[in-house]
């Protein structure tokens, strides 16, 4: 009875099907090409089925912040890991490989991109694949430099901030050490900076959840909290649409309509009585 192959001698064919793997997806952001994750293991991974190679990945560690990177300071999740591949082979043998990972993300896809990053990394060294050049990342950033005590003073004193910006920004001076720090305030009072932000906090109204653009988050709010804060509520939106609906798809239906019905306040151009002109 033949005796299986060892994992190192089925890897070492799987490399020689393998070859090459070129760089053929561009980078929009930073304009360069590079070789995703996907390439490497739509490459790699039918070869590794073949020899009967099972790969079991192993977290030895893992961490995530949240960075602002470029002049608007945009928040990023930071993500970086420390994997263990274990590559098996039909006989039962194995052999590892420790790699690492890191990623950032402006959404919650930071650990995953790292733990392609990771897999991507430990299939070419492993495999000791040609790829000809460096691999640059997928997304590059450049990180914002650090915040001054001055940052955090103009953001306690924007007259836009809400209390959830405030306390962003308390949450964030507390990381840097510097609620302590002697600021002035917008008349030239000196006081620390934790006693200004606790000031502005009771000053500015409660900010309205918001979406990524900004915008207010109606989902997320109830219908009380919408008429104070001068947006429809849920049946006023429902006749709005009706109305609006019903006026554009039958224009002489303004005609049978009541003045108060015209006047529909949360129309974009409230339709005149009796059809007329504007």
């Amino acid at each position: 009875m033949t005796e299986p192959q060892s994992v190192i001698q089925l890897i070492v064919e799987a490399k020689r099907k393998v070859g090459a793997i070129r760089k053929r997806e561009r980078n929009t952001q930073q304009n360069f090409v590079y070789r995703g994750v996907e390439a490497v293991v739509n490459a790699v991974g039918p070869h590794l089925d073949k020899f009967g190679i099972v790969v079991v990945p192993i977290m030895e560690t893992s961490s995530y912040e949240t960075v602002e990177v470029g002049k608007n300071r945009t928040q990023m999740g930071h993500a970086t890991v420390e994997v263990t591949y274990r590559f098996y082979g039909p006989a039962g043998d194995h052999i590892d490989a420790r790699v690492p990972g890191e990623a950032m993300d402006s959404g919650d896809k930071a650990m995953a991109k790292a733990m392609a990053v990771a897999w991507r990394t430990a299939l070419i060294q492993v495999l000791n694949l040609r790829t000809n050049d460096p691999e640059p990342d997928e997304m590059s950033y450049e990180r914002s430099p650090a915040k001054t005590v001055e940052d955090f003073r103009m953001e306690a004193l924007n007259g836009n901030a809400t209390k959830q910006d405030l306390e962003r920004t308390y949450r964030e001076a507390n990381r840097a050490g510097m609620l302590a720090q002697l600021v002035t305030d917008a008349a030239g009072n000196e006081m620390r900076l934790v006693d200004l932000l606790i000031e502005r906090g009771k000053q500015v109204p409660d900010g309205l959840p918001r979406n990524k653009d900004r915008t207010v988050s109606r989902s997320k709010l109830t219908d009380e909290e919408k008429a104070a804060a001068g947006l429809m509520t849920g049946p006023e939106l429902k006749a709005h649409n009706k109305l609006e609906k019903e006026t554009i798809a039958n224009p002489k239906k303004a005609e049978r309509l009541d003045s108060s019905e015209l006047f529909d306040p949360f129309a974009t151009v409230p339709p005149t009585p009796n059809g007329g002109g504007a």
